[in-house]
């Protein structure tokens, strides 16, 4: 072989060599790019598809309430236009925390629209709580065009998802309008309100208790004041009885227990035709042990049986129904009776005028007395604005 072609053959190596570098790195530098592109596109829309494969840091309810890729439902919430200024009470109402924690807990109550509705956005790169996820999964508005309209926007993976949490929205929103009270409004502003009141009450109560505890043993004291004292206690005593069954009862259906468990709660084992369901389960039974039963008579003695057993679940429930409203009406009582006790302290003015804590009672009083004048004024409003109200589905 001559020198030159040596050469030549080296150099040929060379550009054969620097050519395949050189694709190689283009190929390389196309997968990065071919990569970052994807990176991209996820960053600006999540689909329901790869919901699984979308990094940890870019899965946040701000992409969820911005991204286009979603499923949505219109819904137009009209107002009586003679309640137009005050129409705003909606959209703040709809989109407090107050509303929201309602629908978790109807949805909890519901597992398989909560699994429909939540499925794609629980997983283990997506840890924000179920009322987050949700406040971004719908939006409402008030209509450009309309003081008296809002145009409520509710987001899916799915056009059933979007539809089946439309649904919930507006029948959870009418029936809390209806059941709605003082003790728990559902505007925001009334929220604080009367949480504001709650704690002036609370320190009414305590100094109001104060004052009385270091006066018990006075001569001063009357007979309606010890009436009250007597039956306050008695009161308290019930409160007490009830909030230890309710939290057995709590106790019982967090641990998934079996139901016959409820009947250990002396409240319920003994209210109203509980023990007579339970004798009469019993008895039939105890002929179902008997071999000699036809199978004829067996199916309709197990057919009744399992009437029974399903009398005595529904005489349950309805048994931890009286128990919450019997603990609720005697905590109302109990309130009533400690705002008469503070009353007839305050009416001792002779007898405590100088006294610093009744001065500082006397304080509290006036801006609960002011609070509870601003929360009726604009409660009673709001009882007006909720009338009348119209929601249409768009199609």
């Amino acid at each position: 072989m001559q020198p030159w072609q040596s050469v030549l053959l080296i150099i040929i190596t060379l550009l054969v060599f620097g050519a395949g570098f050189y694709y190689d790195q283009i190929k390389k530098d196309n997968a990065i790019g071919y990569e970052n592109s994807l990176i991209t596109s996820n960053e600006q829309t999540i689909t329901s598809n790869n919901t699984d494969s979308i990094l940890p840091e870019l899965q946040t309810s701000e992409n969820l309430e911005n991204s286009s890729a979603w499923a949505e439902t219109s819904v137009i919430i009209e107002i009586p236009p003679n309640n137009a200024p005050l129409s705003y009470l909606h959209k703040e109402a709809i989109k407090g925390k107050i509303f929201l924690s309602v629908i978790v807990e109807t949805l909890n109550k519901n597992p398989t629209a909560k699994d429909l509705i939540f499925s794609p956005f629980i997983n283990e790169f997506f840890s924000e709580p179920e009322s987050v996820i949700l406040q971004s999964l719908y939006s409402i508005a008030q209509d450009t065009e309309s003081t008296n309209q809002f145009l409520l926007i509710v987001r899916g993976h799915s056009a059933k998802a979007s539809s089946l949490l439309t649904k919930v929205i507006i029948d959870t929103y009418k029936k809390e309008l209806e059941q709605e009270t003082t003790n728990n409004p559902l505007v925001p502003k009334l929220s604080k309100q009367r949480d504001k009141i709650k704690i002036l009450e609370g320190n009414q109560l305590h100094l109001a208790k104060q004052i009385q505890e270091e006066n018990e043993n006075s001569s001063s004291q009357s007979v309606e004041e010890i009436a009250i004292r007597s039956e306050l206690i008695q009161t308290t005593s019930e409160i007490n009885v009830q909030v230890v069954a309710l939290e057995e009862i709590e106790k019982i259906h967090l641990n998934r227990k079996d139901p016959v468990e409820y009947l250990t709660i002396p409240a319920l084992a003994s209210f109203g035709n509980v023990e007579e369901f339970l004798s009469n389960i019993d008895q039939l039974k105890k002929m179902l042990v008997d071999r000699k039963l036809e199978s004829i008579l067996r199916k309709e003695v197990t057919k009744n049986i399992n009437k029974l057993e399903a009398s005595l679940s529904q005489e349950l429930a309805s048994g931890i129904d009286d128990i919450k409203v019997r603990s609720r009406t005697a905590l109302k009582r109990k309130i009533e009776l400690q705002k008469r006790l503070v009353d007839l302290e305050m009416k001792k003015n002779d007898i405590h005028s100088f006294h610093p804590r009744f001065q500082l009672l006397k304080s509290v009083k006036s801006q609960l007395d002011e609070k509870r004048a601003i929360f009726s004024a604009g409660f009673k409003k709001w009882q007006n604005v909720k009338q009348g109200v119209i929601f249409t589905i768009l199609p």
